[in-house]
């Protein structure tokens, strides 16, 4: 918008086509805007090395370059600011380049410091830091050729400025700033480092997350595992405990089965003479029925000898009697013989 105020369309977008190659404006506006981010980090390092109070005041409320100073680098200053101000920062932009920006904003917060410092709220320190650094270059007592020189200026709006300010000091306060080259480049290598860390912290990070799923899913798998052996685990526990409860069972009966045999055994130590005397007893009585056994033995056989004497002489007789039958059966026989003759 400042440059379509003081030239031609063309011109204008030729001046932006410049800004953004020969002073690497583009990478400002890139994806992930590498180039803002190395601004912001430049910036923060240059207030750390020549204002350490205002750096550490800053640092500990939390108000980073992020909340301040992107609209800086991002418009050139001319987001909010006056527009007598903003052409004369792009006139030192021309000059050197975004070094410039830095070299402006430091400039307004040394001249702001001890208002800032003043500030212990973290809400009204960034909106100081983003509409009211400018207000100390206010011309509380311009001359006539300060009030003239204004009449050529608008605001970035398209209205008249309503303050007039001392443009050539904040100019020559901003190019008194030393900021050196090898600062800037030692920064750079900072930033570059710190990016390459972040990086790899990154890429380390995506592997743990990976590893992390791997070990997720092999917990699971372990916890199902656990599942299964803690259900085994109590079937085997149950299992256990009836055998346990078997085994106690089995150990009082084995208790009672030994306290009986040693009453058993009591009793034959406390007996011996009386099993000793009915053993005894009862061999004589097997013994002396063993006799009267073989005597009737004895006696049997005696009548079996007589009964086969009495049988032989039976057999006798019987032969007898079968020789005197066939002989009487034979005369019987000649009679009928004869008889028939007859």
């Amino acid at each position: 918008m400042p440059l379509l105020f003081n030239m031609s369309e063309e011109e204008s977008f030729t001046l932006l086509v410049r800004l953004m190659h020969r002073y690497n404006l583009r990478s400002l506006f890139e994806p992930e805007m590498p180039g803002l981010h190395l601004r912001l980090y430049q910036f923060e390092r240059l207030l750390e090395d020549t204002e350490p109070a205002l750096y550490v005041h800053l640092r500990q409320r939390n108000v980073g370059p992020q909340l301040y100073a992107t609209q800086w680098f991002l418009t050139l200053f001319a987001y909010r600011f006056p527009l007598q101000l903003v052409l004369r920062i792009y006139d030192l932009v021309f000059s050197e380049g975004l070094t410039a920006i830095l070299k402006f904003g430091l400039v307004l917060l040394q001249r702001n410091k001890e208002s800032i410092l003043g500030m212990k709220d973290m809400a009204a320190l960034t909106t100081f830091l983003k509409e009211k650094l400018f207000d100390v270059y206010i011309d509380r007592s311009p001359t006539a050729s300060s009030l003239l020189d204004s009449g050529f200026f608008g605001s970035v709006s398209g209205g008249a400025d309503k303050e007039l300010y001392r443009a050539d000091d904040l100019v020559r306060d901003a190019s008194s700033v030393p900021v050196s080259e090898e600062a800037l480049a030692l920064y750079t290598s900072e930033w570059e480092e710190s990016q390459r860390t972040l990086l790899a912290s990154a890429a380390e990070l995506d592997g743990l997350r990976t590893s992390n799923a791997s070990l997720t899913s092999q917990v699971k798998a372990l916890e199902s595992r656990a599942q299964a052996h803690d259900s085994e685990h109590v079937g085997i526990a149950s299992d256990l405990v009836r055998l346990k409860v078997e085994n106690d069972t089995l150990a009082d009966e084995n208790e009672g089965l030994k306290l009986q045999v040693e009453q058993l055994r009591q009793v034959v130590d406390s007996q011996p003479a009386e099993v000793e005397s009915k053993l005894r007893e009862e061999m004589e009585r097997i013994l002396a029925r063993n006799i009267e056994v073989q005597n009737e033995n004895r006696g049997l056989k005696e009548e079996v000898g007589e009964m086969e004497g009495v049988l032989v002489e039976v057999k006798m007789s019987l032969a007898q009697t079968q020789s005197d039958h066939d002989a009487l059966k034979q005369r019987w026989s000649s009679v009928q013989a004869m008889l028939n003759n007859k």
